[in-house]
């Protein structure tokens, strides 16, 4: 593998608000993406306000951080001057670059000097369309639906063309049923524009296919899987192979809690980094079980190698829910913290013990994880605290008063 395309591979986290822009920085993350509460894919999520965005730039530009801000819905008419004036706050706010999947809005950002990076749903699974947004955009992300080989292909005619854009792939996260997430279906069921970030993943529940013959009988075709609710995407074990075609890798995850931002973030990272010092392969057992830990409806690797597989390849999701064996309890608060020492007082919801996995997340500390190491209960060392107890807990991140801690169960 080229070393010089590694390096220019940027890890890209969602943020869902300010909490999940510290986490996903903390954890490794060279860049996020996030929305404000208009025009935003997400619509159903927290989102930031603008004057925490503004917040959270200045932290990205002083940890040498990107920010890049979603305008990526459907606009009509009634959206336009809404649209601009986000373009004209993304200026001043000085984020990096705006995602967008409008053309007039593409034109108007790179008008005004914005950087524009043009968003999935523009279903971009050609060269011959890259270059075209090559004319508005420095980096644009391909379609899902993409095989390996032919991003492979897209990247070597670009590069033939000498033709400067960056290109950007899922690498984890929820992968939607939809060409690209271009669908219908919540807007038809229950009035909600998923193309305006507004929606009820329908496709979710479980549905059943019948065919109905003209003579009134019928036959069930398919029962019992999620048919219309694939498996999440999960590329860890092909980090190096997608390495070499993509200058950036995306999570997908802005509706996701603080603790899949930590943990995916975190193992991409790791997994991004060991490819240098050659413990790569070694540690793929690690990352599968550690990614196992966070929300997912089980894994499959999506559309990179279905035209390489031999194996029967199914995405469709077979359970309702998270097929994580973890479960987070909550186990109690953060009551005082001592920052000479590194120890927190927890006051507890429910029993820990040496060897517990905490997760512990705030507004300012964002998420962070811990084993349960060294506990103290009035000065005496102990292996076990009960619900009820204070306890006092060696912790190796920074954290803060009323933050809530979580243990994490198998």
């Amino acid at each position: 593998m080229d070393k010089n395309i590694k390096k220019s591979v940027e890890l890209l986290s969602p943020a869902r608000d300010l909490s999940g822009l510290i986490t996903a920085y903390n954890n490794g993350a060279d860049a996020v993406y996030c929305g404000l509460k208009e025009l935003s894919m997400r619509a159903t999520t927290k989102n930031f306000e603008r004057d925490e965005l503004i917040r959270g730039v200045k932290i990205a530009q002083e940890n040498d951080k990107k920010v890049y801000l979603c305008t990526n819905t459907v606009l009509y008419e009634k959206d336009l001057q809404k649209a601009l004036e986000i373009l004209d706050f993304a200026k001043s706010a000085e984020v990096n670059a705006v995602i967008v999947s409008d053309l007039g809005l593409m034109q108007e950002a790179k008008e005004m000097g914005l950087e524009a990076h043009v968003s999935v749903q523009n279903n971009i699974t050609n060269s011959l369309s890259a270059k075209f947004f090559s004319k508005f955009a420095d980096r644009v992300v391909l379609s899902r639906e993409l095989s390996l080989n032919q991003i492979k292909e897209i990247k070597n005619n670009l590069n033939a063309q000498k033709i400067n854009l960056e290109l950007e792939g899922f690498v984890h996260g929820a992968l939607c049923v939809a060409m690209s997430g271009r669908c219908f279906l919540s807007s038809y069921l229950f009035n909600r524009h998923a193309n305006c970030g507004d929606c009820l993943q329908p496709c979710r529940r479980n549905w059943k296919l019948v065919n109905e013959h003209s003579d009134g009988t019928h036959e069930l075709i398919c029962e019992g899987k999620y048919l219309l609710s694939p498996k999440d995407l999960c590329t860890i074990e092909y980090v190096p192979e997608l390495m070499d075609v993509f200058n950036c890798f995306k999570i997908e995850g802005r509706a996701k809690n603080l603790d899949y931002v930590m943990k995916a973030t975190k193992i991409y990272r790791e997994a991004i980094d060991s490819t240098y010092d050659g413990t790569y392969l070694e540690k793929i057992p690690y990352f599968k079980k550690e990614l196992q830990k966070i929300y997912n409806r089980e894994y499959d690797t999506g559309f990179y190698f279905r035209d390489t597989c031999n194996a029967s390849h199914d995405l469709q999701y077979e359970i309702e829910g998270n097929a994580s064996p973890y479960r987070k309890i909550e186990a109690g608060k953060v009551v005082n913290y001592y920052k000479k020492v590194g120890v927190a007082e927890i006051s507890l919801m429910n029993d820990i013990e040496n060897g517990d996995e905490l997760i512990i997340t705030g507004e300012t500390t964002g998420c962070v994880e811990q084993v349960v190491k060294s506990m103290q209960i009035e000065g005496t060392i102990v292996e076990k605290a009960l619900k009820g107890q204070n306890v006092g807990l060696k912790i190796d991140n920074l954290v803060r008063e009323n933050d809530r801690v979580f243990l994490l169960k198998k």
